[in-house]
């Protein structure tokens, strides 16, 4: 998820919803038995657990729609590596699935150097010049792994609704939803995914293929980022 700046109070949002409810379609489907997402979470050094226990709070407070909640199963410290996207991607992207977890979820701090692009970037506004800044991913290829800035630390994720916005937005991704202006579609993949859970009567959570179908243990996951 990202946002672009055009004017030095004003951001337009870019790429940066993933739908808003339409009740009466959403109440049409039936969401099956409650089931558990079980999230390793990478909690950098300057998260605190209240912020983490924030965030999942706001992330159940969507999903229990569905009959769905997220439980942490086990918290890794961890330190964001460099200041982009890209770099905590490439180190996700490098990580393999534990038996005990069906998703990863990085929660990165605030750095200096953020605090010094949110400078830079209303600079760059005066004259024009768009930047973005990227407040959270998730892996386009089975949805199993991503990360979200943690701290509502700039105007742009406080006008959006700061990081337990975020956190649900991302968490949409983790279900192989993707952009779009209603969540009428998103409905139907929760639901299939449900299915394939109950389905399979495995206790790892499957994860949606971006070209359609799922996978069905750590084992896939990680032959499709490791090759093992």
């Amino acid at each position: 998820m990202r946002h672009i700046r055009l004017l030095p109070l004003l951001l337009l949002l870019s790429c940066t919803t993933v739908g808003f409810h339409r009740e009466s379609v959403r109440e049409t489907y039936d969401y099956g038995k409650p089931r558990t997402v079980r999230v390793c979470v990478w909690k950098d050094t300057n998260v605190s657990k209240e912020r983490m226990d924030t965030l999942f709070d706001s992330w159940n407070e969507e999903l229990s729609m569905y009959r769905l909640q997220a439980k942490v199963s086990r918290v890794q410290d961890w330190q964001r590596p460099g200041w982009t996207s890209n770099d905590i991607m490439k180190e996700l992207f490098q990580a393999p699935l534990p038996s005990d977890c069906d998703r990863i979820l990085a929660l990165a701090g605030v750095q200096f150097s953020d605090l010094l692009y949110e400078f830079a970037s209303y600079i760059l506004a005066l004259f024009f010049i768009p930047t973005f800044e990227v407040l959270g991913a998730v892996d386009s290829y089975t949805g199993t792994r991503g990360f979200v800035l943690a701290h509502t630390a700039s105007l742009g994720s406080l006008l959006y609704g700061g990081s337990t916005h975020t956190m649900v937005h991302e968490g949409y991704h983790m279900f192989g939803c993707g952009h779009a202006f209603f969540l009428s579609e998103c409905y139907g993949k929760i639901k299939d995914i449900k299915a394939a859970s109950e389905r399979s009567g495995e206790s790892f959570f499957p994860a949606a293929l971006k070209e359609g179908g799922f996978l069905y243990s750590q084992k896939d996951v990680n032959l499709i980022f490791l090759g093992q």
